[in-house]
């Protein structure tokens, strides 16, 4: 069964899990677009599953009427609706500054981060004085995401002593998120 990405779903953004996902590399970016390389594709499917947005379709589905409920994919995936994170608190210009002085996750913002927004927000408030959550917008922040050689998004890497100690890269299941937060948080004395 051959498939697509359907561009009325794919938030074309060149940053995408789907693009580690192929194990024949077949998922590309191609003029501003995420595409399936015809050619490379093997049709295993993997991408039809993997990606939150449903945007990877059936060719068989082509001309077919638009029946996806994004946000019910993703309320049975992670557990809650894609949220927005207000304003970033983090920037290249205050990045070391804002870290440095107790344990930090640094949430590396941009395509698919909305997935992850409620779940953050419940690492935050329970781990509120043991632990900062604070977010950084990659797309306006290169030099930041150069440094800590970015390519996903989201990431979240645990700063502690204005060090990265540890990161989780790309869209993940809630509970994977939560056993990582907790297997990297310092132990209480």
């Amino acid at each position: 069964m051959a498939v697509f990405i359907d561009p009325r779903i794919c938030d074309k953004e060149e940053i995408c899990e789907l693009t580690k996902v192929c194990p024949r590399d077949a998922i590309v970016s191609r003029d501003g677009a995420i595409v399936i390389d015809q050619e490379k594709c093997t049709e295993c499917l993997l991408c039809l599953k993997a990606c939150p947005y449903l945007a990877v379709r059936l060719v068989e589905d082509l001309g077919k009427p638009l029946k996806v409920n994004k946000g019910a994919h993703i309320l049975k995936l992670y557990g809650a609706k894609p949220g927005r994170i207000g304003k970033p608190q983090l920037k290249d210009a205050n990045f070391k500054k804002r870290v440095g002085t107790k344990p930090t996750l640094v949430v590396f913002w941009g395509a698919h981060a909305g997935v992850i927004t409620p779940f953050v927000r419940e690492i935050a408030k329970k781990y509120k004085g043991k632990l900062r959550v604070a977010y950084i917008k990659i797309a306006n922040n290169p030099k930041t995401r150069k440094k800590y050689s970015i390519n996903t998004t989201p990431t979240l890497i645990l700063f502690k002593k204005g060090k990265a100690v540890s990161r989780l890269e790309g869209v993940r299941h809630k509970e994977t998120m939560r056993v990582w937060v907790e297997m990297n948080l310092p132990k209480a004395k």
